[in-house]
């Protein structure tokens, strides 16, 4: 997925937020609310970060590496549908209830986040209407954006594996 923005690693919260896709679009005292109860992560590759079906604890913007999105693709097993790049969230379901998560995410290299603990977050919305009215939207944008690339990158997957079970040998 290309973002339009890709921020670089910085110590500070408002700064990494508002360098990112997600933050770009907010007002500085929007981003300043969400900076307050924002803190920053260092996660090694291979760390787990969400599991389907499990109760997502954290909204992130990913600062810099990279995170595998995979599900569990009935005869194929563990399929990455989507790698999440600088710049865009995971962890949307920690907002949306039921708060489960829809894949596992996967840190497929060492990667910084800018991590909104869930039930922090969920209440800062509820008592900040005019915050939850500018957050919605770019979050509603982030996952439409998320089903838009997760619907192509399987439409390719599976148009890979129609075609070689076309294919005519030459014998």
């Amino acid at each position: 997925m290309t973002l339009p923005t890709s921020p670089a690693p910085t110590a500070d919260p408002i700064a990494a937020l508002s360098a990112s896709w997600f933050g770009a679009g907010l007002s500085p005292e929007a981003v300043a609310r969400l900076a307050g109860i924002a803190e920053l992560r260092d996660v090694p590759t291979g760390t787990e970060l969400t599991k389907e079906g499990h109760i997502t604890e954290a909204f992130s913007v990913v600062l810099s590496g990279r995170v595998a999105l995979r599900m569990l693709v009935p005869e194929r097993g563990m399929v990455t549908i989507l790698t999440v790049e600088p710049g865009d969230v995971i962890g949307w379901s920690a907002v949306v209830p039921p708060h489960r998560g829809t894949a596992n995410a996967i840190a497929i290299e060492p990667v910084r986040l800018l991590e909104l603990q869930g039930e922090r977050l969920r209440a800062l919305l509820r008592s900040d209407h005019a915050l939850a009215a500018s957050v919605y939207p770019r979050l509603l944008q982030a996952v439409a954006r998320r089903l838009s690339a997760t619907r192509l990158q399987l439409l390719d997957l599976f148009a890979r594996e129609e075609w070689g079970r076309h294919e005519v040998s030459p014998w």
